[in-house]
């Protein structure tokens, strides 16, 4: 019987923190964004849509970066659908999360379920985690609800079948996006229905990405129907290489690489279907056949594992492996346990993830996936054919999935679902409120009910703005809560600010606007009437990003009054890059305890004992303990200043000659080094 309750899961977890009060005005980016695409394998029809749409900042959401890396046991909320075959249990508080499914007739997990909670510096707003299915919807890069509540709510089938809808408002494309699952009774797979909506009656960008980790091992084998990939590797192009076999450059291949290189005919090859044979971080994008079935599955080597597939709006499909070498082994433990190895394996809209799609005003797109559990044959999925290994997979996914039904079952979810609300299980963040309440009936919510929806602080201001047209004054030393960026919140805040909310916090917002936007003469100006209202951090921060002489001094004066973590280590970036280092270890030393010990103050205090002469502290700093909490995928900040300290050790300077012969024969410790390549 098909069952869905509300339940508990305990583990050890890492504090989220606070999140961070400064508004994101420095472009995040993302890790594909710098991408070079090769011409002569990608045509420019594959390339149309390959950096189109792309972002300069998270707002109006705010970066989570407070979080720390001490586990303490945690109860986190579940929602569990279960039937005779199959178990799943969701997330609702950090993104809807599909955090497990278990295969109860063989007594098996069939994802990766991280047995931690560790956030790491992966996203767009900082703080993600590592296990289960994640849903990416808006922009490249992770969802921006990934460590965040979406709205949850129970409805059922007509037949009585529970569905658990969890659903999000996306603020920067303004997009509501949907997430329906189910488990039918005597179902051997779980059914996700996804709906994306376009709010407004304007043009926007759609990105969707639906990322499954599952356990890596060398048995392991990923099957897909494609035998061409986009492929990108850290620190190269983005290139069209034929799949599983892709050449491997052998001229460049040293140690351990050469070994996980197999030779046929002479050349040796990476196989990318098996991603112990990969030296480095890479991704694939896998070049599906129109005429082939949507599909990826992970199979061991008794033909048994995970397959993924979806109706065919859903055409990407991708493998990702942080590859063999000592800093992808390294995240991986960073972001769980020594021995939790995985992989990903990712189905989305496009082709690859440097793609966002045109949506159109109003717009509407849905498809529906299935995740379960596939016994193939076995000599066929490992044999060296891959064609073979491809049509075992595809019959026995057939076999438990016919294309034909999961069509049907989309077209009946889609009748009995769209237009209804059901019982609310759990509540998400409420702008989608603010925007009603501001735009009225040119905001549609796709039928979905804002009751699960909050309006609690950092809602209320946005909401007393659009329904009383004035703005909540809070303390200069307060932090601020929310931001807002569209032309209409901008509008109506002017409007008040003009009158009876002529403040700092209302100027302080519209030189915010003015700046995300890219007009500094409007910021600068509202960033002054802010200070000359009351002397407040905040717009002394966001002024320094306009002023590169003096940004170091408004910093320091910024932190001084609010000395926080982001404000500090601002402070510290800018004294680092005018180079005054006896002015940042002076400050460093008039600090809390707490903020002196953090990875990332740490670090750059190292790197300014490094810079100012002192090179056995900056070293004793460096080799521990030492711990960068927030350290960005593909950053290499740890390891360049290791190198650099080998620099000054051999030739008392660190100029780029002497810095190329410490990568070439100095190893940095493990712990600092986080290399992708």
């Amino acid at each position: 019987m098909s069952t869905l309750r509300v339940s508990s899961r305990v583990m050890p977890a890492a504090s989220l923190g606070n999140e961070n009060p400064l508004p994101d005005l420095k472009s995040v980016g993302d890790a594909h964004a710098d991408i070079v695409i090769d011409g002569e394998t990608v045509t420019k029809e594959e390339a149309r849509y390959m950096g189109w749409g792309r972002i300069r900042s998270i707002l109006p959401y705010r970066i989570q970066d407070g979080y720390d890396r001490n586990r303490e046991p945690r109860a986190f909320k579940t929602v569990e659908l279960e039937n005779e075959h199959l178990k799943a249990v969701f997330m609702p508080g950090l993104g809807g999360r599909l955090w497990s499914l278990y295969d109860k007739d063989r007594d098996r997990e069939l994802l990766h379920a991280n047995p931690v909670f560790q956030p790491a510096n992966l996203a767009l707003r900082n703080a993600w985690f590592s296990g289960g299915v994640e849903w990416n919807c808006g922009i490249i890069g992770h969802t921006p609800f990934t460590c965040d509540d979406v709205a949850a709510e129970e409805l059922r089938l007509s037949d009585g079948t529970p569905v658990l809808r969890m659903f999000a408002y996306e603020r920067v494309r303004h997009l509501f996006y949907r997430v329906e699952a189910l488990l039918p009774d005597g179902s051997e797979e779980l059914y996700v229905r996804v709906r994306i909506d376009n709010a407004r009656m304007e043009d926007t960008a759609v990105y969707w990405w639906s990322n499954m980790a599952v356990n890596e091992g060398e048995n392991i084998r990923v099957i897909v129907p494609a035998h061409k990939a986009f492929r990108y590797g850290y620190g190269g192009k983005l290139s069209k290489v034929p799949v599983p076999y892709m050449d491997a450059e052998a001229d460049k291949l040293r140690g351990a690489a050469a070994k996980l290189a197999r030779e046929q005919g002479g050349v040796l090859h990476w196989d990318v279907s098996h991603s112990t044979c990969l030296p480095q971080s890479m991704d694939f994008f896998f070049d599906l056949p129109k005429e082939a079935r949507p599909f990826i599955a992970a199979v061991d080597e008794t033909g048994y594992g995970i397959c993924q597939t979806s109706t065919d709006e859903l055409r990407g499909r991708k493998l990702f492996a942080w590859g063999m070498g000592e800093g992808g082994r390294h995240w991986q433990s960073f972001l769980s346990v020594p021995g939790s190895a995985y992989i990903e394996l990712q189905s989305g809209l496009a082709h690859t993830q440097l793609e966002h799609l045109p949506m159109k005003a109003g717009g509407s797109i849905s498809w529906l996936e299935a995740y379960g559990a596939v016994q193939a044959d076995a000599g066929a999925v490992q044999g060296r054919s891959w064609d073979r290994a491809v049509e075992a997979v595809a019959d026995a996914l057939e076999k438990r999935s016919p294309a034909d039904a999961l069509r049907r079952l989309h077209a009946r979810i889609r009748e009995e679902l769209d237009g209804k609300t059901g019982t609310v299980l759990h509540r998400s963040t409420g702008f989608a409120r603010c925007e009603k309440a501001l735009l009225g009936d040119a905001f549609s919510t796709a039928g979905l009910s804002l009751e699960a929806l909050r309006a609690e602080d950092a809602e209320r201001d946005w909401l007393d703005l659009a329904e009383k047209g004035v703005f909540p004054c809070p303390d200069p030393l307060n932090e601020p809560r929310s931001y807002q960026i569209s032309p209409e919140w901008e509008a109506k805040l002017r409007r008040a600010a003009s009158s009876a909310s002529d403040h700092w916090y209302a100027h302080y917002q519209l030189g915010v606007m003015a700046h995300h936007r890219g007009d500094t003469e409007t910021a600068e100006k509202e960033y002054a009437l802010s200070l000359e209202r009351t002397e407040n951090p905040w717009a002394l921060r966001c002024l320094a990003l306009l002023h590169g002489k003096e940004a170091a001094d408004l910093l320091l004066r910024a932190a001084r009054m609010k000395p926080i973590r982001p404000l500090v280590i601002e402070a510290f970036e800018a004294l680092l890059q005018a180079s005054r280092y006896a002015e940042l270890l002076s400050f460093h030393d008039s600090l809390p305890d707490a903020l002196r010990t953090d990875g990332r103050v740490m670090t750059l205090y190292a790197a300014a004992l490094l810079r100012s002469g002192h090179t056995d502290e900056a070293e004793k700093v460096l080799r521990g303990p030492i711990v960068l909490t927030d350290v960005r995928e593909g950053n290499t900040l740890l390891t360049d200043l290791w190198f650099e300290a080998a620099a000054l050790r051999r030739a008392g300077k660190a100029d780029a000659e002497s810095i190329a012969w410490a990568k070439e024969h100095v190893r940095p410790p493990k712990h600092l080094d986080f290399r992708m390549q």
